[in-house]
């Protein structure tokens, strides 16, 4: 494609993950799609990526962060500097599966214009199959892994987007830090009328490398962040239908893995951090909530949910 075609501004959020980040980005340089940028945003991992990167091509694009600002303050830091009207957002573990997905994207975007986020298809770069793992579609798995369909979630760390979602919506709620801020990012989204399809015809391949993975971390923000999002953007009752089930999947985490402290010091630190929470908090409209209620619709039952956790839990 020539450079009429929009620029795509693919954004990696790198924190010393050094062993896996050169496959990433040769595999965004390998891209077939020629008018594109890459940024990587090193949220302070003080291990000298920059000579990977410059070795690979001066043209990508370092932001050294100050601090580890956490995955929501990386991300927008990425957001903020990207040019393009297409914006690719990925973890440093997250690869393009072929030379073809970039282009992809930017194509299902023109031949789609009443979607505005895409969800990509995350796969196993060992067997080429999805992770289950990365599926919490309310879509059955099993029916709709090779479909597309308008869903109400997105991988934080394999999305693409158009430029106007930033800016009508805002960035990531940069106080979450890390842990299902995507939530309170599509309620948003959704509420600006925008909508999020998942599609099976870009995927990426999640090596889910384990550095700064652990089972307390997170457990512990995934536990604080449902309580903020619950406050943040909905009404009691609402928030109350959202939140009491999150915290009782956190409670069967805890209860498979004996890991309790770190759910109770997030529910602890949830509760307390509601008062510097009420500053943004805008519950989404009632419209919004209709929608989000039609989407759960589809979910699988309790049954299989429990089922499937058993094999492999999703965080």
């Amino acid at each position: 494609m020539g450079t009429t075609s929009p620029l795509a501004s693919i954004v990696i959020l790198y924190y010393k993950r050094r062993e896996i980040i050169e496959k990433t980005l040769r595999a965004a340089l390998a891209q077939e799609y020629e008018h594109r940028e890459i940024i990587v945003v090193d949220n302070h991992s003080e291990d000298d990526i920059g000579d990977l990167v410059r070795a690979l091509d001066p043209r990508i694009r370092l932001l050294d962060l100050p601090a580890n600002l956490g995955a929501c303050c990386g991300r927008n830091a990425g957001i903020r500097a990207a040019l393009g009207d297409v914006i690719v957002v990925i973890d440093d573990d997250v690869c393009f599966a072929s030379p073809r997905e970039l282009g992809n994207i930017v194509r299902e975007f023109a031949q789609r214009p009443a979607y505005h986020v895409l969800a990509l298809q995350v796969c196993d770069p060992q067997t080429g199959e999805v992770r289950v793992r990365e599926w919490c579609h309310t879509r059955p798995f099993e029916d709709y892994v090779d479909r597309e369909f308008e869903t109400n979630w997105f991988g934080e760390g394999a999305s693409a987007f158009r430029r106007e979602v930033f800016d009508r919506c805002g960035l990531y709620y940069e106080p979450l830090f890390y842990g299902a801020e995507g939530h309170d990012m599509v309620l948003r989204i959704l509420d600006q009328g925008f909508r999020i399809l998942h599609t099976p015809w870009v995927r990426v391949n999640h090596w889910a490398s384990q550095q700064g993975r652990t089972t307390g971390r997170q457990y512990y923000y995934f536990t604080r962040n449902f309580i903020w999002t619950a406050y943040k953007d909905y009404r009691f009752w609402a928030g109350l239908c959202f939140v009491v089930p999150k915290l009782a999947m956190m409670a069967y985490f805890a209860y498979r893995s004996s890991s309790y402290r770190p759910v109770l010091s997030g529910i602890r630190d949830g509760l307390r951090g509601l008062r510097m929470v009420r500053a943004e908090r805008a519950p989404v409209s009632n419209i919004t909530l209709r929608y989000m209620a039609e989407q759960e619709k589809w979910r699988p039952s309790i049954i299989a949910r429990l089922r499937r956790h058993r094999v492999e839990p999703q965080i």
